[in-house]
């Protein structure tokens, strides 16, 4: 069976979160942006995605400007991508607002478009604004689809991307793309007609993967992303000698539990975070059978309240469920410096899978995928038991870097290093659901193994060192 992509875009997702966390009011002109840059604008017909905010200023001056990080929070969110968790069995935002959903097998063998059709207008009675879908056999080419709106068929790929323009995003840097510009290579098919060995000759390894890919060979799989691994909600709060502040703790607990039983989700572990004027305490609990009713969240959160707490000194609840799964479904957060949570989730994973398909035993393969305080989104991707163990440190570096755009040298703390190879390279998109944007690594070795990083803004970072 011809593997299936549907990528979809958002407009409006934002605008109808700023509505619902009351930073706006509905029909009001609105501008939510990240940075200085436009990433959702409604009601101002004259601006775009993209755009700065300055133009915005200049073009509405009377329309709210909402930081995106300010809407983080609203169920309107969860509410859209649950609804595209209806179509696949994978999906993989790229942010709240766009993102990949694998489709294969799951649609009807006649009326393709009308199914796709209703699944829009369901958008866009949350958001506000019809979605932009875009179907084809791979996530490049559905990507170049959806702002066209278009359905691409497997024999029609190659010849669809070759007048698509290049753009950067999901693995093509704006620096390479740039690069590619000087060579006169603006269009997918100008790259195809550059030779491989003289793409690998300038680019390394990425050559290669450019050059599958002006070819229309685009293998990279839709990874289950969403549900996130982690779901986190909090409230600002006033200290009185009452303790009336409490009464948040319930809706926390309550507006949580509604997202858990939403997707038919439990909870293996609760973390409760009391911030007062001096500190900020972390009481977690863990559930190896977990937990999604509301009641017993609630219970379980007043329950880890510290005793001997200052009521006037309260000033921020924030509440987390981690370790998130479903029944079939192996999902959790692991902690490289918690061995005792990484058994506890593979353990109770393997025995439900047990349980599901009568089986006597079970092995889960050795497959990283590391991302900050997140080892892993899947269990099948634990580390195996003789590997290495990184000191993380997350530091801003100096790296001198070739014309590939590769690390060359690396000026960090302990001083000042060559680096004598790249060892992988690769991307993540990070914690999407906090609007962390997307970044390169490298594993490089300079004086010992290192793993740098590399933002949209070129900014170095020195994530992690191995022994």
């Amino acid at each position: 069976m011809a593997r299936t992509v549907l990528h979809v875009q958002l407009p409006g997702v934002y605008v109808a979160a700023a509505v619902e966390e009351g930073q706006v009011a509905a029909g009001q002109p609105v501008v939510v942006r990240r940075g200085d840059r436009i990433v959702d604008v409604a009601g101002i017909p004259e601006l775009r995605r993209g755009q700065p905010v300055r133009v915005a200023r200049r073009l509405a001056p009377r329309a709210v400007v909402v930081p995106v990080e300010a809407v983080g929070g609203a169920e309107v969110l969860r509410a859209v991508w649950d609804k595209l968790l209806e179509m696949g069995p994978a999906v993989e935002p790229s942010s709240w607002q766009s993102g990949y959903v694998d489709v294969t097998g799951c649609l009807p063998r006649r009326g393709v478009a009308a199914h796709l059709a209703a699944l829009a207008k369901r958008l866009s009675r949350l958001t506000g604004q019809p979605p932009a879908q875009g179907m084809a056999a791979n996530k490049l080419v559905a990507r170049h689809a959806s702002p066209l709106r278009q359905m691409v068929a497997p024999e029609e790929t190659t010849a669809f991307l070759q007048e698509q323009p290049l753009r950067p995003g999901q693995g093509l840097a704006s620096r390479l793309v740039e690069q590619l510009g000087e060579l006169g290579c603006r269009l997918w098919g100008e790259v195809a007609a550059v030779p491989e060995p003289r793409l690998y000759s300038l680019f390394g390894p990425l050559g290669t993967l450019v050059h599958r890919w002006s070819q229309g060979h685009d293998p990279r799989p839709v990874q289950a992303k969403y549900p996130p691994p982690s779901e986190t909600v909090s409230a600002a709060v006033e200290g009185d000698e009452h303790g009336g502040w409490v009464v948040h703790l319930g809706r926390l607990a309550d507006r949580l539990a509604a997202r858990l039983q939403q997707r038919g989700e439990l909870a293996t572990e609760v973390i409760l975070e009391v911030v007062t004027r001096e500190t900020t305490l972390r009481r977690p609990r863990r559930f190896p059978r977990g937990i999604t009713s509301d009641a017993r969240l609630r219970a379980v959160v007043l329950g880890l309240l510290p005793t001997d707490l200052d009521p006037q000194r309260v000033e921020e609840l924030r509440l987390t469920v981690r370790g998130l799964r479903r029944r079939g479904v192996v999902q959790g957060v692991l902690v490289w410096d918690e061995p005792e949570e990484r058994r506890h989730l593979v353990d109770g994973v393997i025995a439900a899978v047990r349980e599901s398909y009568t089986l006597r035993s079970l092995g889960w393969g050795a497959d990283v995928l590391t991302n900050r305080e997140r080892l892993a989104e899947s269990v099948w991707r634990l580390e195996g038991a003789g590997n290495p163990t990184p000191r993380r440190w997350e530091q801003a570096a100096a790296v001198a870097t070739t014309v590939q755009g590769l690390p060359a040298r690396l000026a960090w703390g302990p001083g000042e290093h060559a680096v004598e190879g790249v060892l992988d390279r690769w991307q993540e998109t990070g914690r999407w659901w906090d609007g962390e944007p997307r970044r390169e690594f490298f594993r490089v070795e300079a004086a010992g193994r290192f793993d740098l990083s590399r933002d949209e803004a070129g900014a170095w970072r020195v994530e992690a060192g191995w022994d």
